[in-house]
């Protein structure tokens, strides 16, 4: 079959890396991992200080424990390919900004009832 005809993988567009074309998904299963513990590392921090921020540093890890479970489901319920690579891609970045937005509310909360 000739292959000349497709147009050769142009590497700086995010969606031809390798990560998102042929992994196998453990390494999103172990980031995501690594993410969430840092992340509850960090909130559990303001849990045990107390005060107003308390609320949000919980729903906050609620919210990106939810996203890894959905990280971990994907990675085995759905087949491997780009679709599994990309919701696993999507969590974490979900989990990302789960964690920024809850980390901002709660600096604003705890400053605001300082």
């Amino acid at each position: 079959m000739d292959n000349s005809s497709r147009e050769p993988i142009d590497s700086s567009r995010i969606s031809d890396q390798p990560a998102l074309r042929s992994a196998s998904g453990t390494i999103w299963v172990v980031a995501g991992g690594l993410f969430l513990v840092v992340i509850a590392a960090v909130l559990a921090a303001i849990i045990s200080s107390g005060g107003p921020a308390v609320s949000y540093a919980i729903t906050t890890i609620a919210v990106a424990a939810a996203l890894y479970l959905v990280l971990l489901i994907a990675r085995f319920a759905i087949r491997p390919g780009r679709t599994r690579l990309w919701v696993m891609a999507g969590s974490m970045i979900g989990m990302a900004i789960v964690a920024l937005i809850g980390l901002v509310v709660c600096v604003g909360a705890a400053s605001a009832g300082a």
